[in-house]
C-alpha cells in the first residue's frame, strides 16, 4: 500500500513539475509583455518536420529580445482546428519545452536563438511490464532536454522521470520505453533536474558530465562524469568504450564501465556485443551483464531486437543471478511521432540460494510520444 501511494505521489510530482515549466513561462511573457497571454501553440518531435516559426529571424541568432517578445511568442505555432486532442496535447508539450528553455536562457542575455529553442526535444511514455517473477510494474516515464546557448552551445537542461540509477550510473539499456530488468531489479522512477556538458560534434573521443539533483525531500543532489572512445575498423565494425564515474549523496561513489562491439551484417541486420560492469559502495561487488542483441530492420516503420543476456554480482550468495532470452519490437505509428514498443521473453532468474531457478515468462507494451525537434550531435566529416 505505502509502495503504492509513493508511486503514486511520484506521478503526480512528475507531471506537476513538467507544467510547473509551463508556469513559468507563463508568468515571464506576463511580466514581460503585460498583455493577456498569446495563444499557447505548440512545436514538433523526435523522428518529425523540423519546427517552423512565422517571422522568426533564419539565423539561428536573432537581434536583442525586445520588451514585447515572450518566450511563448518565440515558441508559438499556428493552431489547427483539425487538429486532434493528441495532436494538441504534443503541440503543448513542444511549446512548452521550447518556451522553458527560451526563458531559461533568457536569463543569461538578450539574444533570441531561434533555432536552438526549437532544438528542444522530449519524449513522454506510458506503459507496463509483467513477468512471472517480479509482477507488474506500470511504467510512466518523460524527459525533456533544454537547449540554453547564450550560456554555452555545449551546455543544456534536463527534466525527467527516469529510472534513477540507471540514469545517474549509465547502466541504461538501448531501449528506453520499456526498460530492461538490469541486475535482478526494475527500479522505480524518479524525478530529476540537472545540467548537461557535452560538445555538439562527435569525434570519437568524447566527454559529457551533469549535475543535477532528485526531486525529493531531503533534496538529493548527483553528479556524473563519463569519457567515450568510438573506432570504426575492417569496414563492418564499430568498437565503442565509455567510462562513467558518479556520485549520489545517498549512495555515495561509483563507476561504469560499458564495452560494445557493433558488427554490421547487412542492409537490414546488426549484431551487437555488450557488456556492463558496476561497481557502487553500496553495490555488492562487481554487477555485470552480458548482452548479444540482433537489430532487424523490417521495412522503414518496424525494427526487431533478438536479446540473450547473461548477468551477474560477483559478491551475491548466487552469482550468475539471471539469464534471459527476449524479442523486443519497435513500431513508427500514424502519426510518426508515436511509437509502440513490444516485448516477450523469458528469463531464468535466482538471486539467494533458497530460490529454484525457473523459467519466468515476461510480457509488456508501451506507448511512446516524441516532440519537439532533436538535433543529433554530428560527427565532422
Amino acid at each position: 500500500m505505502a509502495k503504492a501511494a509513493t508511486n503514486a505521489l511520484s506521478s503526480v510530482l512528475a507531471c506537476s513539475l513538467f507544467w510547473t515549466l509551463a508556469s513559468l513561462s507563463l508568468l515571464s511573457a506576463r511580466a514581460l509583455a503585460q498583455t493577456p497571454d498569446p495563444a499557447v501553440e505548440p512545436p514538433s518531435a523526435e523522428p518529425v518536420q523540423p519546427v517552423v516559426v512565422e517571422n522568426a529571424d533564419p539565423l539561428a541568432e536573432g537581434p536583442p529580445m525586445e520588451e514585447d517578445a515572450s518566450p511563448m511568442e518565440i515558441c508559438a505555432q499556428p493552431a489547427d482546428k483539425n487538429s486532434t486532442v493528441l495532436q494538441r496535447v504534443r503541440r503543448s508539450l513542444t511549446v512548452t519545452a521550447c518556451a522553458s528553455s527560451a526563458w531559461l536562457d533568457g536569463l543569461f542575455g538578450d539574444q533570441i536563438h531561434y533555432d536552438d529553442y526549437h532544438a528542444t526535444y522530449g519524449t513522454v511514455t506510458a506503459g507496463g511490464l509483467w513477468s512471472d517473477y517480479d509482477g507488474f510494474d506500470p511504467r510512466l516515464r518523460f524527459r525533456a532536454r533544454l537547449q540554453l546557448p547564450q550560456w554555452d552551445e555545449r551546455i543544456s537542461a534536463f527534466a525527467g522521470r527516469v529510472g534513477e540509477d540507471d540514469y545517474i550510473s549509465d547502466t541504461e539499456g538501448d531501449f528506453d520505453a520499456l526498460p530492461t530488468r538490469q541486475f535482478g531489479t526494475l527500479e522505480d522512477e524518479s524525478v530529476l533536474l540537472g545540467l548537461g556538458y557535452s560538445s555538439p560534434e562527435r569525434t570519437g573521443n568524447d566527454f559529457d558530465a551533469g549535475v543535477g539533483v532528485r526531486v525529493d525531500w531531503p533534496l538529493d543532489p548527483y553528479a556524473r562524469a563519463r569519457y567515450e572512445v568510438v573506432r570504426t575498423f575492417a569496414e563492418r565494425y564499430v568498437f565503442s568504450a565509455r567510462e562513467t564515474v558518479f556520485w549520489q549523496n545517498t549512495e555515495g561513489f561509483g563507476t561504469t564501465t560499458r564495452v560494445n562491439l557493433d558488427r554490421v551484417i547487412s542492409d537490414r541486420f546488426l549484431l551487437r556485443w555488450s557488456n556492463l560492469g558496476k561497481f557502487t559502495e553500496e553495490t555488492i561487488g562487481l554487477e555485470w551483464y552480458t548482452q548479444l542483441t540482433l537489430f532487424q530492420s523490417i521495412g522503414q516503420k518496424t525494427g526487431l531486437a533478438w536479446q540473450a543476456q547473461i548477468e551477474g554480482a560477483t559478491d551475491n550468495e548466487v552469482q550468475l543471478t539471471r539469464h534471459a532470452m527476449r524479442l523486443i519490437m519497435r513500431r513508427q505509428l500514424t502519426p510518426e511521432w508515436l511509437i509502440l514498443e513490444a516485448r516477450a521473453g523469458v528469463s531464468w532468474p535466482r538471486r539467494y540460494l533458497y530460490e529454484k531457478r525457473e523459467a519466468s515468462p515476461e510480457v509488456g507494451i508501451a506507448v511512446e510520444m516524441q516532440f519537439g525537434q532533436k538535433r543529433d550531435r554530428i560527427r565532422p566529416n
